[in-house]
């Protein structure tokens, strides 16, 4: 067996980075990372429908529908009809959801960049390159090989 795991690595690195967002973003914006994901997803997306969010967050519409309420209760989350359609909906960050979702996501950055201040043997933003071409790459790739 190889002991070299690069997807379990990954894999273990992500569950720390996130659980590490989720213990900073409660205690300093209260709300958790997957609302923060939700925001931060919406408001890189111009009026998506619930069913493309859900897409684009990896998730069931139920999913996003379920949580509307929860958003919209916060003033966080307008939901409005797509003219012309009545059945669907189309959804946008309110001026306070794009406030909360911008500053929380700097305050993120910033966290996690001061944890690294001091390994000198990280450089932040030639691993933030090298893992957005891997991404890519994978992105690519992705119709042409089949997932196991």
């Amino acid at each position: 067996m190889n002991p070299s795991r690069i997807t379990f690595t990954l894999n273990e690195l992500v569950y720390v980075l996130n659980s590490t967002a989720d213990r900073l973003l409660r205690a300093n914006f209260e709300i958790t990372y997957s609302q923060f994901l939700f925001m931060v997803t919406l408001m890189s997306q111009t009026n998506p429908t619930p069913s493309y969010l859900a897409e684009c967050l990896g998730v069931s519409r139920a999913a996003v529908s379920q949580r509307l309420s929860w958003f919209q209760e916060r003033n966080l989350v307008k939901i409005s009809k797509v003219s012309g359609n009545d059945k669907n909906l189309s959804l946008a960050l309110t001026r306070k959801g794009e406030t909360l979702a911008a500053e929380s996501a700097d305050f993120l950055e910033k966290e996690f960049r001061v944890i690294f201040k001091n390994a000198s043997f990280v450089d932040l933003d030639k691993l933030d390159k090298t893992l957005s071409q891997i991404k890519s790459h994978l992105i690519q790739n992705q119709e042409s090989r089949n997932a196991a």
